[in-house]
């Protein structure tokens, strides 16, 4: 019997990877001995190469992404040489970087069929020019866990998907050129198939049930149906969706209200309240629609809304990016995230950025420097408003504190105030200690709001 090692390189420990358990789960019948091994990329380089080389496995499997396949590339160079009679398989959106190495064989797009052709035809490295069978749909595809994966998976977060591909086409997204529109489950017929393996995720008690279906509430009966379950049967567990606000209509309100505190979060993709922004990079939402489903969800229910804003789109200059954030930040989500866009490969955006001269990082993670709209000071000041957010915001030790200054000041304003008194402090934008937070936040208030008692 061969050993598979499913290696996953994750950014943290509480990370666990979907797609290993899918293969793990193709190839069960089988004569392979399959073993999941989880490392993060804090870890020594030496360390993880030891632990690899330990399992003496007679085939290694890695997926690459932009968070890890630096990491990957330097570990798989050196496994090479430890390791000289090992087949390894590569797969994920950052695998075309490892074509055309001697003993590894790359998996390009859905891999699950793949995966079980190369494992029948017992990793012949003939196959390293692999051209992908037709993909299997989801509704093809086994539950990807098992119950004795609790040891594992407990308090980590769970990935999940109840549905492949998007509608929309969004020219910054991996999605934006996938055509499927595949559907885990036909609903009502297969609603007890669907509770029966959300009660499976629940019994390996993970910290977040994390689905990542790219607009989740696009198959309005299956969130329905899913919503309902996290209500009913969902107590101790916290689901994680991401959501397109536009469709959120009064029937979702209306099953959203009877949600438990800390049962379900929504991420919600904002990215500009500029229509025009929006259209260049075929994103098709109106700001009214989404301020007014978050406005909702706020007011109306107990779910905890983290909210997304991209710095770097097609001509959305300084002034457009401030006007998006002191909108969003008016209707208090409990996160604001302002990431910067990334140039991902295979993405419509690569043509766009190229032909309007943006500059972005030539390695992962393809973030952009200057586009056509911003400099790079400005996309600077940018980052340096979503390092503030996170430590003073997105924590929220002190919203009562945020309520009252955007009552008199606009979130950029503030957030403007928070830098300067870093810098004059000679404090740096992350990783300060919960203390000093409040030490700084007391000056704020000081300064913005006298008199203000803060937590």
């Amino acid at each position: 019997m061969r050993k598979i090692l499913f290696a996953a390189l994750n950014s943290s420990w509480s990370q666990s990877n979907l797609a290993f358990y899918y293969l793990r789960e193709m190839i069960r019948d089988l004569d392979y001995e399959s073993i999941l091994r989880s490392y993060t990329l804090k870890e020594p380089l030496m360390q993880v190469m030891e632990d690899i080389y330990r399992q003496q496995a007679d085939v290694i499997c890695f997926s690459a992404y932009i968070w890890n396949r630096l990491f990957l590339q330097s570990l798989h160079r050196e496994l090479l040489k430890i390791l000289p009679e090992t087949i390894f398989v590569i797969g994920g959106p950052e695998a075309v970087h490892f074509k055309n190495i001697r003993n590894t064989i790359v998996i390009e797009g859905a891999g699950e069929a793949a995966f079980r052709e190369l494992a029948i035809s017992n990793f012949s490295l003939q196959d390293c020019g692999h051209s992908n069978p037709d993909p299997l749909p989801l509704n093809k595809i086994p539950f990807p866990y098992r119950d004795e994966d609790k040891a594992d998976l407990e308090d980590h977060l769970l990935y999940y998907e109840s549905y492949r591909g998007c509608p929309y086409r969004c020219a910054y997204c991996l999605s934006a050129n996938d055509q499927r529109q595949e559907a885990r489950f036909d609903l009502p017929k297969d609603t007890k198939l669907l509770y029966q393996e959300l009660d499976a995720l629940c019994r390996l008690r993970p910290r977040t049930i994390k689905f990542i279906d790219r607009s989740f509430n696009v198959q309005k009966a299956l969130a329905h149906a899913i919503w309902q379950y996290a209500i009913e049967f969902g107590e101790g567990q916290e689901f994680h969706f991401e959501i397109y606000p536009d469709l959120l209509d009064e029937q979702d309100l209306q099953i959203l209200e009877q949600m438990p505190e800390g049962r379900i979060r929504f991420e919600i993709g904002i990215q500009s309240i500029n229509r025009d922004v929006l259209k260049t990079c075929g994103r098709n939402s109106a700001w009214e629609k989404s301020k007014s489903a978050l406005i909702a969800l706020k007011e109306r229910t107990k779910i905890r809304i983290h909210a997304d804003l991209i710095a770097g789109l097609p001509k959305e200059d300084y002034a457009s990016v401030l006007r998006s954030l002191n909108e969003l930040c008016k209707c208090e989500p409990a996160a604001v995230q302002l990431g910067s866009l990334k140039i991902l490969a295979d993405t419509p955006m690569q043509e766009i950025a190229e032909s309007r001269g943006y500059l972005f990082l030539d390695n992962p993670p393809y973030q952009v420097l200057a586009s056509d709209a911003l400099s790079y000071e400005e996309m600077r000041k940018l980052d340096n408003f979503a390092h503030l957010l996170n430590l003073y915001w997105n924590k929220e030790e002190y919203p009562q504190l945020w309520h009252e200054l955007l009552q008199k000041y606009s979130a950029s304003q503030i957030l403007t105030a928070l830098k300067d008194i870093h810098q004059q402090n000679n404090l740096p934008l992350h990783s300060i200690s919960k203390k000093r937070r409040a030490e700084v936040m007391d000056i704020l208030s000081d300064q913005m709001i006298p008199g203000f008692l803060s937590p």
